[in-house]
C-alpha cells in the first residue's frame, strides 16, 4: 500500500513539474530554445546510461566478493534508481537470475545493462572471475565516464551559447536596427561599414535559410554523433568513424582475449564469445575475419596486426610476453595503453572543441557588439561636430 502511494505521489510530482515547464516554455519562451535543448538531452540520456552500466558493474563485483546473491542487490539498486524505464529494466533482469537464468543469458535478453566486453568475460568465466578482470574493467569504465561527464558539461554550455548569441541578434534586427536606419536617413548618414555586414549577413541569412540550414545541422548535430561514438554506446561503424574508435575496440577485444587464455580458453571458443556479444557488426567481420586468419595458420600476433588491432611496437612486447609466458599479463597492459591513448584523445579533443567554441562565439559576439554599438558611436560623434 505504502509503495503504491509513494508511485502516486511522484507521478503527480513529475506530471507538475512537466506541466509547470511546458507552460512556461510555451508562455515565455519561443519554440526554438526547447531545439537547442534537445541535442543536450539526448547526450545527457546516453551519459547517464553509461553511469548506470559502471553501477552495475561495481554492484556484480561487489555481489561476487561478499557472496551476496546478485538479484537481490540489484533489486536493492532498483529501489534507490531514478527513472521508471531503467528501474522496470534493472528488475526484469534481477528477476530473470533470480529465476535460474546466468548472467551473461539475462545480459544477452535484457540489452544496456551490461557493456559487451563485460557479457563476453562471464560468458567466457561464468560468474566466477579472476578479481583483476572486473578491476580493470571497472577503472577503464570509470576513467572514461569522467571524460564523458566533462564532455557533457561542456557541451550543455555550448547548447547555451546558441540561443543566448542568436536571439539578441534577432532582436537587434527586428526592433532596434529599422529605427536607427530611421535616424540615420533623417540626418542624411549612411551607417557604419561593419553594421551594414553584419545586418546584410544576418538578412541573407533569413533570406537564404536553405543555404544556411547544412550549417545549422551541422551546429546541433555533430557534437551528438561525435558524444555517442566516442563513448562507443552506438554500435554502427562508419568510414571515418573506424579509426577514431580502433584504439577503444581493440582495447576491449585484447582484455577478453586476454581473459580466454588466462582461463585457458581456445582462441577459437574466444572468438566466438567475442562475436556472439560484439554489438558492432563491423567488429563481428573483424573478429570473423580474425578467426580464419588463424584457422589458416597465421600467427595470432600477426593477425591481430594485419586487422590493425595491434602496432608494430606493440606486437614486440607481445611476441617478447610469449617467449616469458606471460601473454595474458602483456595483453591487458596494452589494452590499458591503448585506452589511455584513447581518453588523451578524447580529452585533447574536448579541449580543442572548447577553444574553438570561445573562439568563434567571441568573434561572433565582438562583430554585433561593435556593429550595435559603432551607429550610436558615429551618432554621437557627428551631433557634436555640427555644434
Amino acid at each position: 500500500m505504502f509503495s503504491i502511494f509513494q508511485f502516486m505521489i511522484r507521478f503527480i510530482l513529475y506530471a507538475l513539474l512537466a506541466f509547470g515547464g511546458g507552460v512556461f516554455l510555451i508562455v515565455f519562451w519561443p519554440l526554438l530554445p526547447l531545439l537547442f535543448l534537445i541535442p543536450f538531452l539526448v547526450i545527457f540520456l546516453v551519459s547517464l546510461k553509461i553511469r548506470r552500466q559502471r553501477m552495475v558493474l561495481s554492484l556484480l563485483q561487489n555481489a561476487l566478493e561478499t557472496e551476496t546473491p546478485i538479484y537481490e542487490v540489484l533489486h536493492a539498486y532498483a529501489g534507490i534508481c531514478w527513472g521508471p524505464w531503467f528501474r522496470a529494466k534493472l528488475i526484469r533482469f534481477a528477476d530473470k537470475i533470480q529465476a535460474g537464468y546466468s548472467v551473461a543469458e539475462t545480459a544477452a535478453a535484457v540489452k544496456g545493462i551490461l557493456r559487451y566486453d563485460t557479457i563476453g568475460l562471464i560468458k567466457l568465466g561464468g560468474i566466477k572471475l579472476p578479481d583483476q578482470l572486473f578491476d580493470q574493467t571497472i577503472s577503464d569504465a570509470e576513467q572514461n565516464g569522467m571524460i564523458q561527464e566533462q564532455s557533457v558539461f561542456r557541451f550543455f554550455w555550448y547548447y547555451m551559447y546558441l540561443p543566448f548569441l542568436i536571439f539578441p541578434v534577432l532582436f537587434y534586427l527586428v526592433a532596434i536596427m529599422p529605427k536607427m536606419e530611421a535616424i540615420y536617413r533623417d540626418f542624411g548618414m549612411e551607417l557604419p561599414f561593419i553594421t551594414l555586414f553584419a545586418v546584410n549577413l544576418s538578412q541573407a541569412s533569413v533570406k537564404y535559410f536553405y543555404m544556411f540550414s547544412p550549417l545549422l545541422a551541422v551546429l546541433f548535430f555533430v557534437p551528438i554523433f561525435y558524444f555517442n561514438f566516442r563513448s562507443a554506446i552506438l554500435p554502427w561503424r562508419p568510414l571515418g568513424v573506424r579509426r577514431m574508435l580502433r584504439q577503444r575496440d581493440s582495447a576491449q577485444f585484447l582484455r577478453l582475449f586476454a581473459a580466454g587464455l588466462e582461463l585457458k580458453k581456445p582462441i577459437e571458443e574466444i572468438i566466438a564469445v567475442y562475436t556472439q556479444v560484439v554489438p558492432s557488426s563491423y567488429l563481428c567481420c573483424l573478429g570473423k575475419r580474425f578467426n580464419e586468419q588463424i584457422t589458416q595458420g597465421t600467427n595470432w600476433i600477426d593477425s591481430l596486426r594485419k586487422i590493425r588491432w595491434l602496432s608494430r611496437g606493440e606486437a614486440a612486447l607481445l611476441e617478447s610476453a610469449v617467449r616469458t609466458d606471460n601473454v595474458a599479463a602483456m595483453l591487458r597492459e596494452v589494452a590499458g595503453s591503448k585506452e589511455q591513448r584513447q581518453r588523451v584523445s578524447d580529452n585533447a579533443t574536448v579541449q580543442i572543441f572548447s577553444v574553438l567554441c570561445i573562439a568563434v562565439f567571441g568573434l561572433f559576439a565582438a562583430v554585433f557588439a561593435i556593429a550595435f554599438f559603432m551607429p550610436i558611436i558615429s551618432l554621437i560623434t557627428a551631433l557634436s561636430s555640427s555644434f
